[in-house]
């Protein structure tokens, strides 16, 4: 049964689309103080045409993306959003950073990053100066994570020692142990503020490596993030059991990795979204690699994989790496795998912003 959502019905001018609502759940009821709408969104790295810095063929460049990232982000809504390979590589017109242009483009739909000082503590991510103060060497993180706010409904916590309320820390400082590849990848955080309640919001990009050494780095990089954050939000005057809301593309699975990331964080007592008792779109994957007999371009396709009932899944649900989970008493009400589809089921353009889908959970804080 597919049921529409009429305020989203039209969002980009001239397109009328609305994200599906497939398999959903009865809804039970989930309350508390206040309910923070979280998303996570991998929006595929925004590089140079051609380049390694650029998604993969067949990507549309980020001079066509960036506008459809935009129009997710403002279809959703959400109070504060986690991306992930947003990256500082050189956009295609050499203008400036893909990060700055999401800076840019976000101000232009009501959203705003994080402020910190790039040359202060709250930043490990800096990069070099010489004797004179001039830059004189890459960033020694690889910086792919970075935090939005919907200023209408949220805001910058105050710190009590008035020091920054966000920053970027590199993987390896929150977990010891880590591989080179894994260590030097950037966490971006924040403490925020909807309606007189703080949060902390972290948004998390590990590596893809498939290597034993990455398996067990993003293993260990997801026990260290409990006991960090805890230790952030003690560090900036607030109580050790501050709510977390963690946005995250892990890389990880779970029929692929049944012990990965994902089960290593609920066992550290991080609570999946997934267990929201409303559920939409749970049977469209949160990535579009997945193999595909009719020869669609993987990444891009014309049409989405729709997973299927089976004896062993039931839910039918689909394969997910992108994850939003909470901490500290944070339970969910809501989940959903956002898709724009068109009536045919084809993806609507204006919309395929990236070789992942975005994810969005309502976040009810104790």
């Amino acid at each position: 049964m597919r049921i529409t959502r009429a305020l989203l019905s039209m969002v980009a001018a001239g397109a009328i689309v609305a994200p599906l609502l497939v398999g959903a759940a009865a809804q039970a009821q989930v309350t508390g103080s206040v309910t923070v709408t979280a998303q996570t969104f991998n929006v595929c790295k925004g590089g140079p045409d051609g380049s390694i810095a650029a998604c993969k063929t067949p990507a549309p460049s980020w001079s066509i993306r960036r506008d459809r990232v935009a129009n997710v982000i403002r279809a959703v809504g959400a109070d504060v959003v986690g991306l992930q390979e947003a990256t500082n590589y050189s956009t295609p017109n050499g203008t400036k950073t893909q990060q700055e242009d999401i800076r840019a483009l976000a101000a232009t739909i009501g959203y705003a990053q994080p402020e910190f000082d790039v040359a202060g503590p709250e930043n490990e991510c800096k990069r070099p100066r010489d004797a004179d103060g001039e830059l004189s060497g890459p960033s020694p993180c690889v910086n792919t994570s970075m935090l939005l706010f919907n200023t209408a409904t949220t805001s910058a916590a105050s710190i009590p020692d008035g020091s920054a309320s966000g920053g970027v820390v590199m993987a390896g400082s929150i977990a010891s142990g880590l591989d080179a590849e894994s260590a030097p990848r950037s966490v971006a955080w924040a403490f925020l503020q909807k309606n007189g309640s703080t949060f902390l919001a972290i948004s998390v990009h590990t590596s893809n490596a498939k290597t034993p050494e990455g398996e067990a780095s993003r293993v260990t990089f997801a026990f260290g993030l409990a006991p960090w954050a805890r230790a952030l939000s003690a560090n900036k005057g607030f109580p050790a059991d501050l709510p977390v809301i963690l946005l995250a593309d892990l890389n990880s699975f779970h029929k692929r990795q049944p012990q990965g990331a994902q089960t290593a964080l609920v066992n550290n007592g991080w609570t999946d979204s997934f267990s929201a008792p409303l559920q939409k779109n749970i049977s469209y994957s949160t990535i579009n690699y997945s193999a595909d007999k009719r020869g669609n371009p993987q990444g891009f396709p014309a049409k989405p994989k729709l997973t299927k009932k089976t004896k062993n899944n039931k839910k039918a649900a689909a394969t997910r790496i992108d994850y939003v989970l909470g901490l500290n008493g944070v339970r969910f009400s809501r989940y959903e795998v956002v898709m724009f589809l068109n009536p045919d089921g084809t993806f609507n353009p204006d919309f395929q912003a990236s070789d992942h889908q975005s994810v969005v959970a309502d976040a009810v804080l104790p």
